[in-house]
């Protein structure tokens, strides 16, 4: 029992003396991290003191600024175009339909090169050999095989011709034609489309800025996109022969090149 109260009391000691040295070094005002003494990470020190802190945005440094959309519109010839035809063959035996096609093809390829395209001018986009099946009778009564080639022309006045001369060589599917700039054309026609936009966001600007009194002392953003259209004509699936008629008419139309900027412009 002594014993116990011997512990006790040392204990009380302790204790006093512990909360006299926080009395006698405790400030007002003073954060916890000043005055030396840290809590574990992930203890909040406000579980030690009442004091906080709330951080804000100046709002009075928000830039003041002025979206404006500018659009650029070119409009340029095409100057090439692409021509995708092909050959249709049917036969009860699939032997024959393949062989009657790649024949067919193969003359529609060596006309084509008569005309001065080369085997860069021409790919392969599709070929397939499918089975038509009669569901009465319940089985496959032929062969269907198609083989479709595209064709690049640069020289528009070659569209026609190239029409007829496979469409006599055996090509009996003109799928599409579509219009096209090339490379070099896109990239001149974009510049100008660029300088039109660019245009077009500054007289929006003037008048705006005139009209509500402030005045541009900058640019924050520049967003762009553009677009180039092509044009597609498609023509039924039918055999254009060049015999006893005008050669194939092609109209080339206009293309347009578009450019849109989003300026957001610094005021004050």
């Amino acid at each position: 029992m002594e014993k116990t109260q011997q512990v006790v009391s040392v204990l009380a000691i302790c204790a006093s003396i512990l909360l006299a040295g926080m009395i006698m070094t405790y400030k007002p005002g003073v954060t916890v991290e000043a005055s030396g003494l840290n809590f574990p990470s992930g203890v909040s020190p406000s579980l030690g003191t009442t004091s906080s802190v709330t951080a804000q945005s100046d709002t009075t440094n928000t830039p003041k600024t002025l979206s404006i959309s500018g659009t650029g519109v070119v409009y340029v010839k095409a100057d090439q175009a692409t021509v995708v035809l092909g050959v249709y063959t049917e036969d009860k035996l699939a032997s024959t339909a393949i062989n009657d096609n790649a024949a067919m093809m193969t003359a529609v390829v060596a006309a084509l090169k008569g005309l001065g395209f080369t085997d860069d001018d021409m790919q392969t986009t599709s070929y397939g050999v499918t089975p038509n099946y009669n569901y009465d009778v319940h089985e496959v009564i032929s062969y269907q095989v198609t083989n479709m080639i595209q064709i690049k022309i640069s020289d528009l006045s070659k569209i026609g011709p190239a029409i007829d001369a496979a469409s006599a060589a055996g090509a009996n599917r003109v799928d599409s034609i579509s219009f096209g700039i090339k490379d070099e054309t896109a990239a001149q026609m974009k510049l100008n489309a660029y300088t039109a936009a660019i245009a077009d966001a500054k007289a929006k600007s003037d008048t705006i800025t005139k009209g509500l009194g402030i005045t541009i002392v900058g640019v924050q953003s520049v967003n762009e996109s553009s677009y180039y259209p092509i044009t597609p004509f498609r023509s039924a699936d039918a055999a254009i022969s060049s015999a006893g008629k005008a050669s194939t008419p092609v109209l080339v139309g206009n293309l347009t090149v578009t450019v849109t900027l989003n300026i957001v412009y610094l005021i004050e």
